[in-house]
């Protein structure tokens, strides 16, 4: 098993008291199509598996863009640059947002912002799953890091299922938020916080180690070409 699995999960859940400030506005202001809990419960299911479909896609196209390196030898240099870009996300919190050109960013936002407030009173299973997709699109930090180590699992699949298990992370909090459930209080809240640039840093930290392949077994293994070559080299 792939170790930067884990800390997909782990990463999700860690950030997930960031994410009360991004998403917990969007899961209050829905509405529910009847005030019973089952009802309550069932949309914040649908408008969080919107949010989760649209990361799965995420990941799928930045590990398609990380395979497409590995196919061109590139994957190792990406690895290193991947994790160090992290490690600086964490040294400037913010850097990742202000990748964005500020003009695209803000048209991005705006738009979806007017397609976010047009779907905010819909009620119906498919427009809560639409208004969770495009609460998943909204830019985040936070999202960026999950989205960066996705794209070194090597394959599509892989990396939907990293970006899938961040977003499952994230869940807990922001269903406590929207169920009215006192699950997490504020201490566990600051703990998150004080975890998720923990979480971070250990991604970049595998990140880095991966393409360095130093040759320790699931952490730092050796690529298969070139213990092929050596192999080849030393028979």
């Amino acid at each position: 098993m792939n170790p930067l699995l884990g800390t997909a999960l782990l990463l999700g859940l860690a950030g997930s008291a960031h994410c009360l400030g991004m998403c917990g506005p969007i899961a209050l202001a829905v509405p529910s199509p009847r005030p019973d809990w089952r009802s309550r419960f069932s949309s914040t299911v649908l408008l969080n598996s919107g949010r989760v479909a649209t990361y799965a896609l995420i990941g799928a196209a930045f590990g398609f863009f990380g395979h497409g390196l590995r196919l061109a030898g590139l994957q190792q240099a990406s690895s290193i640059i991947a994790g160090i870009i992290l490690l600086l996300s964490i040294v400037v919190p913010g850097a990742l947002e202000r990748w964005l050109p500020a003009s695209r960013a803000a048209l991005l936002i705006s738009r979806l912002r007017s397609s976010l407030a047009r779907n905010l009173k819909r009620t119906a299973p498919e427009a809560l799953v639409l208004t969770g997709m495009l609460n998943g699109l909204l830019p985040c930090g936070l999202v960026y890091a999950a989205a960066i180590g996705s794209a070194v699992m090597g394959t599509a699949g892989q990396g939907a299922l990293y970006m899938v298990l961040f977003g499952l992370g994230t869940w807990p909090m922001l269903f406590a938020l929207r169920m009215g459930s006192g699950l997490l209080g504020q201490q566990a809240r600051q703990a998150l916080r004080r975890a998720s640039p923990v979480l971070v840093g250990m991604v970049a930290l595998l990140l880095v180690l991966r393409g360095l392949e130093l040759g320790i077994p699931y952490l730092s293994p050796i690529s298969p070409l070139i213990g092929a070559e050596a192999s080849a080299c030393h028979p």
